[in-house]
């Protein structure tokens, strides 16, 4: 009697073209991905990546979005509560810290990340806009009322990148502060103590800016 073979349904075959694709991307960066390995890690036609997303890019631009929105809610739900600016931006730290404790992510997020970041793709588009600029739209807000500018004032735009550049290092340079301080473990609590750290460290930068004439940096500039 023969064997029929069942084919697997539409959305089994997707979720699993997604998790390979992820750890495919994550071991070797997008431009060295092949949906072929890709389909064969997932166990699917070498033209499932075609009917489904279009092509590698739509792949990687879905796996991305799907990475991105797993279990992140904008940093406006932690500090809508705050009473002060000051408060605010504690809360604003200290919540990007915790997800960088709680894994809800896939595991090859960050190192998906780290190739994205060192050869941008189309598909850094996706991030920027369902993450990045939400959430640089929130801090800008928080940052400019601290300083008394605008939200979109050039030296609020860059008080923010500066707070983010801290928090960024070390979700980035976890490796290279693991070989300066091997005694160092990044626990929750650790983390806790880096971000109330950052936001004293920006806290007392934001209120020397405060104090400073709105256009002095650009005249400065050109006085040189």
């Amino acid at each position: 009697m023969a064997t029929i073979k069942t084919i697997p349904p539409p959305e089994e075959t997707r979720d699993k073209l997604m998790i390979a694709a992820g750890e495919v991307f994550a071991e070797v960066g997008y431009q060295a991905a092949t949906t072929r390995e890709i389909c064969a890690r997932a166990g699917a036609n070498i033209a499932a990546v075609n009917y489904h997303f279009g092509d590698k890019l739509g792949l990687y631009t879905e796996m991305l979005k799907d990475a991105v929105l797993q279990g992140e809610n904008r940093m406006v739900d932690s500090t809508s509560t705050a009473k002060t600016p000051e408060e605010a931006l504690r809360q604003f730290i200290s919540k990007m810290f915790r997800k960088m404790s709680e894994g809800d992510r896939p595991a090859w997020y960050v190192k998906v990340m780290t190739h994205e970041l060192a050869q941008p793709t189309p598909g850094l588009a996706a991030v920027v806009e369902n993450l990045i600029r939400p959430n640089a739209q929130i801090l800008c807000g928080i940052v400019g009322k601290i300083i008394d500018r605008p939200a979109l004032h050039p030296q609020t735009r860059m008080c923010a990148h500066s707070i983010i550049g801290q928090v960024v290092h070390y979700m980035h340079a976890r490796p290279v502060i693991g070989l300066l301080w091997p005694e160092w473990q990044m626990t929750p609590k650790s983390l806790e103590e880096i971000a109330n750290h950052i936001t004293d460290f920006s806290l007392a930068a934001l209120q020397g800016v405060r104090k400073q004439p709105a256009g002095r940096q650009a005249t400065m500039r050109r006085s040189k």
